[in-house]
């Protein structure tokens, strides 16, 4: 069985300022980055499978395509934890509460990690159009795909 997984047509592309600010503004907005209009959230931990408006998947065709937003999720929010270490630092210099900073941070780790979900993968999404434009073909491809990914490892449904 062949894969269907579908390949952007274009190859790299060396964006604008106005583009990237575009696209990344709109994935700030918890927007769709390629329309800028949505819904793109099925709830606040799960993104829809294609834009509920151009019809872009979300995944681009690709079963572990999310791996990147992994690490945006993790620099941003270990980046807030520094800020966080950072300020109350300098703030409460010398008399620093250790032990408010030994108990709170991971507790905002626990926090921060599910409160930044949805924009690590939309900034991913919008990083990955910004260095592969989606083409009008594309697009209809995903407009068209009935699955969310297809693979050649899936088995076949009973």
């Amino acid at each position: 069985m062949a894969t269907e997984e579908r390949q952007t047509q274009t190859g790299l592309v060396v964006p604008g300022f106005r583009q990237t600010a575009r696209l990344f503004g709109r994935a700030l907005l918890l927007r769709c980055p390629n329309c800028g209009r949505g819904p793109v959230l099925e709830n606040w931990l799960k993104l829809r499978v294609r834009c509920g408006s151009c019809g872009l998947r979300l995944q681009r065709g690709e079963h572990d395509y999310f791996i990147g937003s992994m690490m945006i999720l993790f620099v941003l929010a270990g980046s807030l934890l520094l800020g966080v270490l950072v300020v109350t630092l300098l703030v409460t210099w010398p008399d620093v509460p250790w032990d408010l900073l030994q108990n709170g941070l991971p507790i905002l780790m626990i926090v921060a990690l599910p409160a930044l979900f949805p924009f690590s993968k939309l900034l991913w999404l919008a990083f990955d159009l910004m260095l592969r434009p989606v083409t009008p073909s594309e697009l209809e491809w995903h407009r068209a795909a009935t699955r969310e990914f297809d693979t050649e490892r899936d088995a076949p449904r009973r």
